[in-house]
């Protein structure tokens, strides 16, 4: 008890400091809530007349703004998790007692920690670019593609909560600085092409070409029959990549592929899939679907991006089939697949059945043809851009400064200062010094120029003249970074140049004309992958054992559903209430098999109707929120529970105690029973109960869901003994609601249509501004709600009276 009371003053004791001191807290909460929790369970010992400890809980500070105090309030919290705080010999307070207390405390501990990610104090404010926008950024910059997550990109981007694009998280490091000299390098080579024109070369592969050298000895035998042009290679599942031939790119840039061949589905089975993979880069060219008879091939062509080098590309059937060791997928180690053949010979038994059908889904290749760099002219676009004056001008030092000056403005989204401009100019006469010709010298002030913090940044704010508004150019770039992910384009530079933007008419109709363009379909995927935080799902891989059917298609097939329904959603201007309740959603055919909903067909997505008897209908229910919201083996209702409390509803559960043991699978003579009943044991214990109470209904409502996302109605259990238990979706919320299923609970959210709409306005704010929305935003929120309420809850008009609202427009 002694060692208790001594931690705990460690912790709470604030020498000197009390209630009436500077305060970010809520003290009508404290009044309401804590006040008299402490008075019940914490005065007596801790108060005026009693201090174990040195601790007086009478007397604790609200300053939240202090980091040290606010750690002091995170170690309370996890005391009372724990279940330290009260000691086990006092009078154990109620579980909705410590559930208000929790709330509360968690309440300022998210304002805090939100107070910090915000820099509305600063002078001036640096948002770096994340990965995704650099890339975008210079697509539009110089036309030329940057893969930055190839090995040789940029480092992955930290999240907070899921977003990416947050300022205080996007910190640069050494290693940043090393990547981006090395991508401005790369880009501005490829894009300006200083040396000659490069050549356009043609690499065609053919069947004896791409197979492996073993097959030379058949091609002189198939010439002298005559049938060496009707030789096919036969793909087939999980028999390993159509043997890899080697690329040579001379000169990076954009290269053309063409496939020549035929995809057989056998009879109610799945298409086969064509991938194109390059291991040394880890990426992936080409992933789709193929179906075309035997005797008419179809030709896919595809346009892809290559850093010079050598590159193994392997030609790959992805569709799951027959294990490798299985006798049908064995290779026979001569060419197998012909066309125009009346006879078969035996060993082609391995692909089709006795009435020629084949067994499993195949690719017949016939050819893979590369031809690059795709040139669109010449000189480049980017160096006649650049070079705006052509061959017949004099370059000389005012034309450097003139070239320089156009760039950076674009480049840093502003125009330049003068000394700015200047330090930019020297850099190429310092290279005019050393004998680089005019180009070469330019080139290496526009080097400068990309790795500047102005341009790897999004600054905002002045040291000499402070204001919390943006300027024109700031609120360009703020808008162009909202729904394009990009730079600002012309009409919004040149708007920012006349210092209109702002005003109100302008702007509302630059918000439309931005939405409209096709660039805003980067808002709705990146907005719904951040929000909805789906760069966790496949973090954890279900168990291939558990889940055979689970495979790389599925997945992203579920991330396509969700990010394909968020821009929907935004472009058909649909009701918020589609996000949580609706009778459609985005499919394909393999999520349509996944989800067992007949008559979808294709591998792309299109907008599918659903029947009550799909069980699905708003992200809620799609297989990306619940894969990953299970954990590889099993579903998991307290992380369902505690995604939907933060993504959804907008009320983060407070952190777990530490050292909290796993559940244990129960022993295997004891009879079979559901993850349900197991979380029981939560409410048991006073201090779990106070947060379970809120997470697990949530939840518990998704029962009916696997790891996968696939609809059940009872639990299969490898352990115990007996029949799989019937599963039971039913539930009451911490305000006494109940619901029977997921359905019920869904109806419930629509009921809280205000509330979704005000945490789906928090989740925008946060998105668009790069930082979350902090207690003093609160008013101009409520009336961004406000507007959407009024419009239906439109989506789309929720977005554009946030992006016209005078909190858009303030830093």
């Amino acid at each position: 008890m002694k060692r208790v009371s001594l931690m705990l003053g460690a912790v709470l004791s604030l020498a000197g400091t009390a209630l009436a001191e500077k305060s970010g807290g809520d003290t009508a909460g404290y009044a309401q809530i804590v006040k008299p929790f402490f008075e019940e369970h914490c005065v007596s010992c801790h108060g005026e007349k009693k201090k174990k400890g040195d601790l007086r809980v009478d007397t604790l500070s609200m300053n939240f703004d202090s980091p040290g105090i606010l750690g002091h309030w995170k170690e309370i919290m996890d005391r009372i998790n724990s279940g330290d705080m009260p000691p086990e010999d006092e009078k154990r307070p109620k579980a909705g007692d410590l559930s208000k207390v929790t709330d509360w405390i968690t309440a300022q501990l998210t304002e805090a920690e939100i107070a910090l990610q915000s820099s509305a104090s600063e002078r001036v404010s640096f948002r770096r670019l994340s990965r995704e926008e650099y890339a975008n950024t210079v697509r539009d910059l110089l036309g030329v593609t940057f893969d930055v997550m190839d090995p040789s990109g940029l480092p992955d981007d930290p999240d907070w909560h899921g977003f990416q694009r947050i300022g205080s998280v996007l910190t640069i490091s050494p290693s940043h600085v090393e990547k981006y000299l090395s991508a401005a390098e790369t880009v501005l080579s490829e894009a300006l092409c200083l040396d000659k024109r490069p050549a356009t070369e043609l690499v065609k592969w053919g069947p004896f070409d791409i197979r492996h050298e073993a097959w030379s000895k058949f091609q002189k035998e198939y010439e002298a029959r005559g049938i060496a042009d009707k030789v096919r290679v036969d793909v087939m599942p999980n028999n390993g990549a159509l043997d890899s031939h080697d690329l040579v790119i001379k000169t990076a840039g954009d290269y053309l592929v063409k496939v020549k061949l035929s995809g057989l589905r056998p009879v109610g089975g799945r298409a086969p899939r064509l991938r194109l993979y390059v291991p040394s880069l880890g990426r992936i060219l080409f992933d789709q679907d193929i179906e075309a008879p035997e005797n008419s091939p179809l030709t896919v062509e595809v346009r892809v991006h290559l850093p010079a080098g050598r590159h193994r590309v392997q030609t790959m059937n992805v569709t799951p089939g027959p294990h490798p060791d299985s006798a049908r997928a064995r290779s026979t180690g001569a060419p197998r697949a012909f066309t125009g053949l009346n006879a078969r010979v035996p060993w082609q038994m391995k692909l089709t059945d006795d009435y020629g059908n084949v067994i499993e889904p195949v690719l017949l290749v016939d050819s893979i043809e590369w031809s690059g760099p795709v040139i669109d002219g010449w000189p480049t676009a980017a160096y006649q851009r650049i070079f705006f004056g052509g061959d017949k001008v004099v370059k000389d030092l005012s034309y450097a400064r003139e070239i320089i000056s156009r760039f950076a403005e674009r480049a840093w989204r502003r125009p330049l200062q003068a000394e700015e401009l200047n330090r930019l100019v020297q850099v190429f006469e310092q290279a005019q010094k050393l004998d680089d010709n005019f180009e070469v010298s330019v080139r290496a002030s526009l080097l400068t120029a990309m790795c500047s913090k102005d341009f790897l940044y999004l600054q905002e704010g002045n040291v000499t003249t402070p204001t919390q508004n943006l300027t024109d150019w700031e609120l360009a770039s703020r808008l162009s970074y909202f729904f394009w992910s990009s730079m600002p384009d012309q009409q919004l530079i040149s708007l920012a140049r006349e210092g209109r933007l702002h005003e109100p008419g302008t702007l509302r109709a630059e918000v439309r004309r931005m939405t409209r363009d096709p660039k805003a379909a980067t808002f709705a995927e990146s907005f719904s992958r951040e929000w909805l935080q789906l760069k966790r799902v496949g973090m954890f891989a279900p168990d291939g054992k558990l889940y055979p059917e689970y495979d790389d298609n599925l997945e992203k097939s579920m991330i396509k559903e969700t990010t394909g329904y968020v821009q929907e959603v935004f472009e058909k201007n649909l009701s918020l209430r589609e996000f949580l309740q609706s009778d459609w959603t985005m499919l394909n055919e393999r999520l349509a098999k996944h989800y067992e909903i007949p008559g979808v067909k294709g591998d792309r997505l299109h907008r599918v109707s659903l029947s009550p008897e799909a069980h699905r209908g708003g992200i809620l229910t799609q297989g990306a929120i619940l894969s990953m919201t299970s954990d590889g083996t099993r579903h998991r209702p307290v992380h369902r529970g505690v995604w939907l409390l933060e993504s959804i509803i907008g009320r983060p559960a407070p952190p777990p105690p530490a050292n909290v043991p796993p559940i244990e699978p129960p022993p295997t003579s004891a009879p079979k029973t559901t993850l349900r009943a197991k979380l029981e044991a939560h409410k048991q214990d006073v201090n779990c109960a106070a947060c379970h109470l809120k997470i697990d209904p949530l939840g518990i409502a998704f029962e009916n869901y696997d790891a996968i996302g696939r609809w059940r109605t009872e639990e299969v259990q490898n352990a115990g003994v007996g029949e799989n238990p019937k599963l039971d979706p039913s539930g009451e919320l911490n305000d006494g609601r109940k619901f029977a299923d997921a359905d019920g609970l869904k109806k419930i959210l629509v009921s809280d249509l205000d509330k979704f709409t005000s945490a789906c306005t928090e989740k925008l704010a946060t998105y668009a501004m790069r930082r979350a929305p902090n207690f003093g935003d609160r008013f101009e929120l409520k009336a961004i709600a406000e507007g959407a309420k009024a419009s239906g809850y439109s989506f789309q008009t929720l977005v554009e009276e946030l992006a016209c609202s005078p909190l858009f427009q303030k830093r």
